[in-house]
């Protein structure tokens, strides 16, 4: 068996109490409590985090998709084991809905500097189109 066989076979959940996330508006916002860093996951993408993060093995997320959606999450979940917000899982969990994902990149955003964004007025400092915590340029 490869490698990216056991990912994809492998469940995985939230690294709690050290992670907490939450979704607002169909964008999810995680918090690394430990290392202060927080995290955006696009509306886009937010259908595969909350798979991933439930202990649903990747396997099942992309069942009956093409290669390249095999592909993305599989870069999509290195790069949230890598930032430390997953876990392996030992127990997994079933799909209860269809993962509501049309295939595209997988997003996810980290803000390392915590006092810059808690500083921001979300009203008056956010990007008009992005919105907090994305700081307007200029």
């Amino acid at each position: 068996m490869s490698s990216d066989d056991d990912r994809l076979d492998q469940p995985y959940e939230l690294c709690a109490p050290a992670v907490i996330s939450d979704e607002v508006d169909g964008e999810v916002l995680a918090i690394d409590l430990e290392h202060g860093i927080y995290y955006v996951v696009a509306p886009a993408s937010a259908g595969v985090w909350r798979a991933l993060t439930t202990a649903v093995p990747p396997r099942t997320i992309v069942a009956d998709r093409s290669p390249e959606a095999v592909t993305a999450v599989l870069a999509f979940l290195d790069r949230l084991l890598g930032a430390g917000l997953v876990r392996v899982a030992t127990t997994a969990a079933a799909l209860t809905a269809p993962v509501e994902w049309a295939g595209g990149p997988l997003e996810l955003e980290a803000h390392d500097d915590m006092a810059d964004l808690l500083g921001l007025d979300p009203i008056h400092d956010a990007d008009d189109t992005h919105g907090w915590p994305t700081p307007r340029e200029g």
